[in-house]
């Protein structure tokens, strides 16, 4: 046999018999994030980490700055298959399954210590109604400590959102209940990419974030008040749907989870670090607005029944009197 055709022979039987190894698998990820964030960087780490690992078999493509469009349209392109997965907030989190809002009760999940506490009694009960879903959750971020942001005015109590224009989050129920049961407010639903035109606009004049979060988005030059006080920690989470991991071959699934669970722990606290320096920096250009004994009052008067009456049917009343139970704050 001529060396030509013995040589093309091998080449054709090697390749023949190692033909998972030539095949790239590539994980489609769409963020609201833009990519210079601080969320962005951690995709940036994410993706070069996959590739390597993988000898570049395993790629993960993402989609920044919504342009896979809103978290619903994420979720919906999730379920037909054309996204593989998503960073989510917790309103995207709970298109799949609304119970995860019950991580969000305002004046009731108000600090790092107590999320902790309520995320790990609770998250594997969550995990399972997302994996009866069809989805995983690879992973629980958190966003920052939610703090009332304000233009032209002091908000100190709930009376004084009377007649003003608070954001509320687009098709999330807490803050609607909250804002109905203060009566007087006409609340303006929006959904992140579209708070920034509306501030510009002047059609938001109340909103409630994470320091981080606002400014990264470039919210805080239209707002000139925020409070010290947290209401909540804003979580989210990374979910895929299962079929697009569970089709990975065995060893990109190792590698995967092993990369994801290296991740967690890197990260562990670093978006907590960093939304207090934001707030650190942004407190030093705004009026802060620190809140009384007799403030807080005023709205746990308001917060506790709404988050009651969002237990008899809006959320799980199973998991709301747990959160109230494990908070001490029913």
């Amino acid at each position: 046999m001529r060396p030509t055709i013995a040589a093309a022979l091998f080449l054709s039987l090697f390749a023949a018999a190692t033909p998972s190894r030539a095949e790239t698998h590539k994980l489609r990820v769409a963020t609201l994030a833009p990519k210079s964030s601080a969320w962005g960087k951690v995709f940036k780490v994410w993706q070069k980490a996959l590739s390597q690992k993988s000898g570049g078999q395993l790629e993960l493509e993402v989609y920044y700055n919504a342009s896979q469009g809103n978290e619903d349209t994420m979720v919906s392109k999730m379920k037909t298959g054309s996204l593989d997965g998503g960073a989510l907030t917790s309103m995207g989190m709970s298109r799949i399954t609304k119970d995860v809002m019950v991580l969000q009760l305002p004046g009731v999940v108000d600090s790092w210590d107590v999320l902790d506490k309520v995320r790990a009694d609770l998250a594997p009960d969550l995990e399972k109604r997302f994996e009866a879903e069809g989805f995983q959750v690879v992973g629980w971020g958190d966003l920052g400590l939610v703090r009332q942001w304000t233009r032209g005015f002091e908000l100190r109590r709930p009376s004084d959102l009377k007649g003003r224009r608070p954001l509320v989050w687009r098709n999330e129920p807490i803050g609607a209940a909250i804002y109905t049961a203060i009566g007087g407010v006409v609340p303006t639903p929006l959904s992140p990419p579209e708070v920034l035109p509306a501030l510009r606009a002047g059609k938001v004049e109340s909103l409630n974030a994470p320091a981080l979060a606002a400014e990264q988005l470039q919210w805080t030059p239209f707002l000139d008040h925020v409070s010290s006080t947290a209401s909540v920690c804003a979580v989210g989470g990374t979910v895929f749907r299962k079929k697009s991991l569970d089709d990975l071959p065995k060893d990109l699934q190792t590698i995967f989870w092993d990369l994801q669970k290296r991740a967690a722990e890197v990260n562990k606290n670093r978006v907590r670090k960093l939304d207090a320096q934001a707030f650190t920096r942004i407190s030093k250009k705004m009026t802060v607005v620190d809140l009384t004994a007799a403030d807080r009052e005023e709205w746990r008067k308001v917060i506790v029944p709404a988050v009651k009456q969002l237990g008899q049917g809006t959320l799980s009343g199973e998991l709301v009197s747990r959160v109230l139970k494990l908070t001490g704050k029913g």
